[in-house]
């Protein structure tokens, strides 16, 4: 009987459920878990069903704890552990945080963690958190009161029961320990009206004269130009890729 009432643990770290997350397939696991196999193989532990790709737009988390009830359970005479993601400071989940604090306290130099798959080394004397496989990829740790401000806990941002709001693929993929696709950040510049600038009609047409006499002399050129054979061009120059 206690082994049917007992919790199940997660088929991926053979521990018991942190954070259980759903997949579309219906499997459960620890949201780390999901994190590394949605990083590495793309693909359920279990069945190998497919993980969508904007699965963590709308992450499916079987236990959401509001707001106020993460300030409720706090104790300010412990500490909690952060590292830093955008705009914010994000909480290392309960079980890393329990080895970050052992290790502090022993007073070693550092300590290493298994994060979503990946080792990272969270150096003690620079606080910061750094991947093993890359060292280039770092970040900064603090070590505070369990109530400082943050955006949650290991990717799963804090929700306000007053508000429907989801968690996006971008949260996850910019604070998690690790990103689903790394690649260039496109900047998105707000143009407000004050910023526009009005042009006169003779203004518009000067242009266009430019544009079109450009235009003849271009094509004046061509007109006397060698003409490329057939495979000349076979290799496409860095503008067409």
């Amino acid at each position: 009987m206690e082994k049917e009432n007992a919790e199940p643990d997660c088929a991926i770290c053979l521990q018991k459920l942190h954070h259980p997350t759903q997949l579309p397939c219906g499997h459960v696991f620890c949201f780390l878990c999901v994190k590394g196999i949605a990083i590495q193989s793309k693909k359920c532990a279990m069945c190998r069903t497919h993980i969508p790709r904007d699965y963590f737009d709308h992450p499916i988390l079987l236990e959401k704890q509001p707001l106020d009830e993460v300030d409720e359970d706090c104790d300010n005479n412990k500490h909690q552990w952060y590292y830093e993601g955008r705009n914010g400071w994000w909480k290392y989940e309960e079980r890393s945080n329990a080895d970050l604090e052992a290790a502090f306290t022993s007073g070693v130099s550092e300590c290493l963690l298994l994060l979503a798959g990946t080792i990272y080394c969270v150096d003690f004397q620079n606080m910061v958190q750094i991947r093993r496989s890359d060292p280039t990829k770092l970040r900064r740790v603090k070590r505070d009161i369990p109530t400082f401000p943050s955006k949650g806990i290991a990717g799963i941002k804090r929700l306000d029961p007053q508000q429907e709001t989801g968690q996006t693929g971008q949260d996850v993929r910019d604070e998690n320990t690790n990103s689903l696709q790394e690649g260039n950040e496109t900047d998105v510049i707000n143009v407000s009206e004050e910023s526009l600038v009005e042009v006169d009609n003779s203004s518009i047409e000067s242009l266009s004269d430019g544009i079109r006499n450009i235009t003849l002399q271009h094509n004046n050129a061509v007109d006397g130009s060698h003409v490329s054979s057939p495979n000349e061009n076979d290799e496409p120059s860095s503008e067409d890729t």
